[in-house]
């Protein structure tokens, strides 16, 4: 009976063994479904392969990132035929199809939508995109959709972004135009606003008055307790267009304390986050509001970078001025979270071989922190790599406390674990008290 039993298994066929293993065909279908346009026809394998692949693909679009990389499409020399979609190359051209695929035939429900960089490509294929993710990716899925991030890029707050504002727990960057809209309550857990619509408020307040208590009385009316938020995420732009004595400049620019002070007062915000942005759409300024003298400058250069820019000053300067900066109204019942990615040229001072030092306001927490951020490297952006790499970034926690106030600041600062490795080991011991020091301690 053995041997029987031992021959009839030996005669099943192969594949047969593979199909009906659900780990074994899983791993299979993973590795086809990363680019499912391109191996739809393996669908037809057989009923048990096209369940799994439709399964795995629902999984894996829940949350769509649509982005675009590279320079702007402003001539034919910068023109592509393809955008990232979920950190892979996607030729423009078959889009919508492959979002009628995921709507219709896989039956994606969407919950979560973030497009970055909208404003670089060509008018008309953005434009276009803008509308088939409603019509073609979402559909009549709408409800689904819990958090809806950068789209505003490229209508500036159409009626169908109006309508997902309304429904949705996490938002923006909300425009202008789209914030007078809130009449009824909405509650968000996270509201993202850019430096340009504090911009923007203050600008609109400052025509519409002859006097500081006008202004503010404004002001008042414009940002209403109908919104609150939970986490309020402050996009900060860091290369905006400004002049100084007739020169042009390109740096991080000033914005509007008040106006700021009154959101996180009215909205009951709970918790602000800062994003530091390279460039946005908004980088134009327009400075009446400064004109006016009615409204505070505050600025959170000298120094300022990001993780895109070579840092031009001293990561221990910065520290202490995001502190100085953010203390300046005494906020009570506050928590300030800051994610800070930076290169190892910002752990010296300036031009010297002085070690930059964790200013006496910071506790280091034992925490160690690390992230994942795709990647793609300069030199071949414009020739549109298959997907994006993946690099590590592993930093520490700071935080400062005030109990009197109830104010938190928690400050993540990363660097590239490579970069990391490849420094001496040495120097956490000669320099027990430096940054460099205690991050090393984290690439051991």
């Amino acid at each position: 009976m053995s041997v029987s039993n031992s021959s009839k298994g030996f005669d099943e066929p192969l594949s047969s063994k593979v199909f009906d293993n659900p780990h074994l065909l899983e791993i299979i279908v993973s590795n086809l479904t990363w680019n499912c346009e391109s191996n739809l026809s393996t669908r037809l394998i057989n009923k048990s392969f096209n369940s799994l692949f439709l399964r795995i693909i629902r999984r894996n679009h829940r949350k769509m990132k649509i982005e675009f990389i590279g320079l702007a499409e402003r001539c034919d020399e910068t023109a592509k035929d393809w955008i990232f979609i979920n950190y892979r190359k996607i030729k423009k051209s078959i889009i919508p199809g492959y979002f009628n695929f995921l709507n219709k035939i896989v039956g994606v429900k969407v919950e979560e939508i973030i497009t970055k960089d909208l404003w670089l490509p060509e008018e008309m294929f953005a434009r276009n995109l803008h509308d088939i993710i409603y019509s073609d990716l979402i559909g009549g899925n709408r409800e689904s959709v819990r958090r809806l991030i950068g789209l505003e890029d490229v209508c500036e707050g159409c009626w169908n972004c109006a309508n997902m504002a309304r429904q949705c727990v996490e938002y923006g960057p909300v425009r202008f135009r789209m914030l007078r809209r809130v009449k009824n309550p909405i509650h968000y857990r996270k509201l993202h606003i850019s430096d340009k619509l504090l911009e923007d408020i203050a600008n609109d307040c400052t025509l519409k008055s002859t006097t500081k208590e006008e202004c503010f009385k404004h002001l008042h009316g414009v940002i209403r307790p109908s919104i609150s938020c939970d986490t309020l995420v402050l996009w900060i732009c860091e290369l905006k267009e400004y002049y100084v004595d007739g020169v042009m400049m390109n740096s991080h620019f000033a914005m509007p304390r008040e106006v700021l002070d009154v959101m996180i007062r009215k909205w009951n915000v709970k918790t602000i986050r800062m994003n530091m942005v390279a460039c946005t759409s908004e980088n134009e300024c327009d400075e009446n509001w400064i004109d006016s003298g009615y409204f505070t400058k505050i600025k959170l250069d000298d120094p300022y970078c990001h993780w895109k820019h070579k840092y031009s000053g001293s990561l221990e300067e910065f520290m202490k001025n995001i502190l100085r900066v953010i203390q300046l109204e005494k906020q009570r019942k506050l928590e300030v979270n800051i994610q800070f990615f930076t290169e190892i040229c910002s752990f010296k001072v300036g031009n010297s071989e002085e070690l930059a030092e964790i200013p006496s306001e910071y506790l280091l927490l034992s925490d160690r922190v690390e992230c994942f951020r795709m990647f793609v490297p300069c030199e071949i952006v414009e020739s549109g790599p298959e997907r994006l790499n993946m690099i590590k970034w592993v930093g520490r926690r700071f935080q400062v406390k005030d109990m009197d106030n109830h104010f938190t600041l928690n400050l993540n600062i990363y660097v590239k674990e490579t970069e990391l490795k490849e420094l001496d080991n040495g120097l956490m011991e000669t320099h027990p008290n430096s940054l460099i020091g205690v991050f090393l301690l984290v690439a051991t």
